[in-house]
């Protein structure tokens, strides 16, 4: 039997996101194709587990389009680090590789219209193991924390690059909003 390729997934999912303009029809229709990619191992490398000390996090680019739609990256988390509440203003495909991720989901109790200002509540918690698979929408508000021993790694599928959204990170406790924007390693 044939591997699945990263090759194969990315066509896939090219294929998918110009075939469908509905977001939950798209992650619908990529999830089991992540799943099925991360559970082939012959096209992760070793240098996929670095992180960047200073964010407690690696992004690893391996594939985004020239106009910056559809990006895939591995994400290695750091064991207890993590990003704080943050939106993609994308749909995103999440499929566990190694390790562990803590995923913490919320609602926002404001409209938004007050600039800089965000009051969020806490709706469900989850943890990703390696082989599960999970989608967000351009809206959902998540914090991702590795709340395991060892580098945590994922793989992520967006149908924008991050940077290229506009998104947005959040302080829960002091109830603030602000520009999200990471380091990338190609």
């Amino acid at each position: 039997m044939q591997s699945y390729t990263l090759d194969q997934y990315i066509a896939d999912i090219r294929q998918i996101a110009s075939d469908e303009s509905d977001n939950s029809k798209i992650t619908d229709k990529i999830k089991p194709l992540a799943e099925k990619i991360t559970a082939e191992r012959g096209w992760f490398k070793a240098q996929y587990r670095e992180v960047d000390d200073e964010q407690g996090f690696g992004l690893h680019l391996l594939f985004e389009e020239e106009n910056h739609d559809l990006a895939v990256f591995v994400i290695a988390w750091a064991p207890g680090k993590g990003l704080a509440a943050h939106n993609h203003k994308t749909w995103a495909v999440v499929s566990g590789i190694e390790g562990q991720e803590h995923e913490v989901n919320y609602t926002r109790r404001d409209d938004g219209s007050k600039p800089g200002f965000a009051d969020l509540a806490v709706t469900r918690e989850e943890t990703l193991y390696p082989g599960k698979a999970v989608c967000c929408m351009p809206e959902d508000i998540h914090s991702v924390w590795n709340n395991g021993q060892q580098v945590a790694v994922s793989l992520h599928t967006y149908g924008r690059h991050l940077n290229h959204t506009g998104r947005s990170v959040f302080d829960v406790d002091a109830k603030t909003e602000s520009p999200c924007v990471v380091k990338v390693k190609d």
